[in-house]
């Protein structure tokens, strides 16, 4: 990471998220060597974002965070139901996350994401709906709401057949609706619902992930990690040992180079920027990339503003609110 910056003096570092696992799992020591290390790396960063599970293990760890420049803290709350979160793998119960909140707030932390899911096996409209009374009651700025997806191989999708009997996952209808119950707590409450998946209170949207969405360049150290530069995306090694290996061979971490098409570039940030509830600018857009919407998705933006899904005028184009519900299958139909 260090040779990155002396090869890149020029780089202009303002957001940082420290997150793509748990880094709270790091002894005290490193993180303050961490945090240390993006201090001296990124002076100007004006927001600082870990992550962190709410397990008693890592109270001790929070004033840490905060007083080695941290800003905002990323809590994996999922749900405030004990049975929920046991059958999804948690490691934590819904009083854990209680004192790990609280305990935020008593060393001064001003600036608290939860981390929320809804279609977790079992969870009912009344479940979820008391998952959302208690966030509220809590009062976070910011809160990002996920519908479950179970990847192969996770934890989840290994647990045994017999523990989903009467746990099925809430249909399709079901989770609309706790989608629907969960903007209108919100906004009742005063989030601003900014993306599909994101809320937060006037002035605590983040700032790191508005750059993914509105195209902006960002990179990504540590296995895994991705980057977006120059018209480049690539990835660096995955398997943390081999990652580590490279490493101190004095080799390039990065596995996977691919340079993005115009149109490919311009057809990502189409459809991120209709993640945003501002939408997107369609001439910047056309200038930034040189590629006409109309030669990008053909008929398929008429398709959806005449279906009610799709707000176009000469300067913008947008999401209304009920393509919320649908919005995965609009990106995967608007450009192919």
């Amino acid at each position: 990471m260090a040779g990155y910056f002396r090869d890149n003096p020029d780089l202009a570092i303002k957001t940082v998220y420290i997150g793509g696992g748990t880094p709270s799992a790091l002894g005290i020591g490193d993180l303050e060597l961490l945090l240390g290390t993006v201090r001296n790396l990124a002076p100007d960063a004006e927001e600082i974002t870990v992550e962190m599970n709410p397990h008693p293990d890592d109270l001790e760890k929070i004033p840490i965070l905060l007083d080695n420049g941290a800003n905002r803290l990323s809590i994996g709350v999922q749900s405030f139901n004990d049975g929920e979160l046991s059958t999804a793998g948690r490691l934590h119960d819904a009083d854990d996350t209680r004192r790990f909140i609280r305990a935020c707030r008593e060393y001064g932390s001003e600036n608290i994401s939860f981390d929320l899911i809804h279609g977790l096996p079992g969870q009912s409209i009344k479940t979820f709906s008391e998952t959302m009374e208690e966030t509220i009651e809590f009062g976070p700025e910011h809160v990002s709401l996920y519908s479950l997806t179970v990847d192969p191989g996770s934890r989840l999708s290994k647990l045994p057949e017999r523990l989903f009997r009467g746990l099925a996952l809430p249909n399709g209808d079901a989770q609309a609706e706790m989608y629907a119950l969960a903007r209108k707590k919100l906004r009742d409450s005063g989030y601003e619902q900014y993306e599909i998946s994101n809320f937060a209170k006037p002035g605590y949207s983040c700032r790191h992930n508005i750059i993914y969405w509105s195209g902006g360049e960002y990179i990504g150290f540590g296995p895994n990690a991705t980057s977006y530069v120059a018209g480049a995306r690539f990835r660096r090694v995955g398997d943390v040992d081999r990652y580590l290996a490279v490493q101190d061979d004095g080799k390039n971490t990065i596995e996977f180079l691919e340079s993005l098409s115009s149109r490919r570039a311009a057809a990502e940030a189409l459809i991120m920027g209709l993640r945003m509830s501002q939408g997107i600018d369609r001439r910047s857009l056309e200038t930034r990339y040189g590629v006409k919407l109309t030669d990008l998705v053909g008929e398929a933006l008429d398709k959806y503003r005449d279906d009610g899904l799709l707000v176009i005028d000469d300067d913008n184009i947008r999401l209304t609110d009920k393509a919320y519900f649908v919005s995965n299958t609009i990106f995967s139909e608007i450009v192919q």
